[in-house]
């Protein structure tokens, strides 16, 4: 019966405490709230960063041609050094090269963080690869490479007494945009003459230069560089922005040398990086590999910067990123060119930075961080 008292005189347990259940209705909200939150971080990953002004208010803040420098990779140089006739010693430490990743696919998570990481840079793509397709880019950036190597082989000989190469005409990056050149020569293009005076230098050049004036007419002896073919180009000299003197406009100018005779073969591996910026670490790494002694006393040394036939350091693009790519592959000490030290530090954290204008500086800076000087070609 109804309120009966079992026979032992104390009331029923109590049953199990009832289950409260989430109404449908908030089940369906968490739902469409991490669905928005898929979409959202969806999004960042995959829409275009040229849209992001249709997405937030005001314009795009990405131009449509922009390309997103990254920190690319560390690559160890060691046993890239290929030699033949002569000793080679192995080095304990380690040389590292430097590379900067390009994303032409920005996406809107990409912009995100170019706007709170240092070392990513959105720049426009004509300032990276100027008019050249990406086919014309790589097969720039392979010419580009294979100077370097060329020149990184002779200045490292040259140091070390060696005779390495005979010079045979200029070469140059590219033309000054509306300068006099501008249309006329092509980057594969090598001067040999200039009014039928030899061009086989720099120096060479201009000391030519500096026996005509702006305005005179001058015709210029060129050979492609990739089929051998000569022609004469007419030109009309300009005015030099910072001299006042005659004027070709052309950029990035160097040396074609040939190689000499050697009574030993020496090369280097460049695999598939191309550019001019290894020129510096390809000319440590071959006087450490050809020499007895560690250059790096050991330790892993980042660096970046072109080399020049007269052993000056040119400047580099993307130092922050590669600072960062050395940061992250834990180099002990980066070496750059001296006008990016600040780029350099932007990036490179607690990693020491030192700035060279030559390479007589690069192997004074390895000496006092405890590296041994260059030793002697032996073999």
């Amino acid at each position: 019966m109804p309120g009966s008292v079992p026979p032992d005189g104390l009331p029923p347990p109590p049953g199990p405490p009832r289950r409260r259940r989430f109404g449908r209705g908030l089940a369906l909200t968490l739902v469409g709230i991490v669905t928005v939150l898929v979409a959202v971080a969806s999004g960042l990953y995959f829409v275009p960063a040229q849209w992001a002004g249709r997405l937030l208010p005001g314009d795009s803040p990405v131009d449509d041609d922009a390309v997103a420098f990254l920190p690319g990779t560390a690559i160890a140089t060691s046993g890239r050094v290929e030699a033949d006739g002569i000793d080679v010693f192995d080095p304990d430490g380690e040389i590292l090269l430097l590379t900067v990743a390009i994303d032409s696919d920005l996406t809107v998570f990409d912009w995100v963080r170019s706007s709170m990481d240092d070392s990513i840079e959105l720049r426009s793509r004509e300032s990276v690869f100027g008019d050249r397709s990406d086919t014309e880019q790589r097969q720039h950036n392979r010419h580009l490479m294979d100077s370097s190597k060329d020149a990184a082989t002779i200045v490292a000989l040259e140091h070390l007494g060696v005779d390495a190469a005979d010079f045979t005409g200029v070469l140059f990056l590219e033309t000054v945009a509306g300068g006099p050149a501008d249309g006329l020569l092509e980057a594969t293009d090598v001067i040999l003459a200039i009014d039928g005076r030899p061009v086989t230098t720099v120096a060479s050049l201009r000391a030519v230069l500096t026996e005509l004036a702006p305005g005179d007419t001058a015709v210029v002896t060129v050979e492609n560089f990739d089929t051998g073919e000569r022609r004469d180009v007419e030109l009309t000299l300009g005015t030099h922005p910072d001299s006042g003197g005659p004027f070709i406009g052309l950029s990035g100018i160097t040396e074609r040398v040939e190689r000499s005779p050697l009574p030993f073969e020496v090369d280097i591996s460049s695999g598939a990086v191309g550019g001019p910026s290894a020129g510096l670490a390809f000319t440590l790494i071959m006087l450490d590999v050809l020499t007895p002694g560690e250059l790096t006393g050991g330790k892993r040394v980042a660096v970046t910067g072109s080399i020049r036939l007269d052993g000056s350091v040119g400047d580099v693009g993307g130092v922050a990123q590669k600072a960062a790519t050395a940061r992250n592959a834990g180099a002990q000490m980066l070496i750059v060119p001296e006008a990016s030290v600040d780029e350099a530090l932007s990036g490179a954290g607690d990693v020491p930075v030192v700035g060279v204008a030559t390479l007589d500086d690069a192997l004074q800076a390895l000496v006092g961080a405890g590296g041994e000087p260059v030793g002697r070609l032996l073999g």
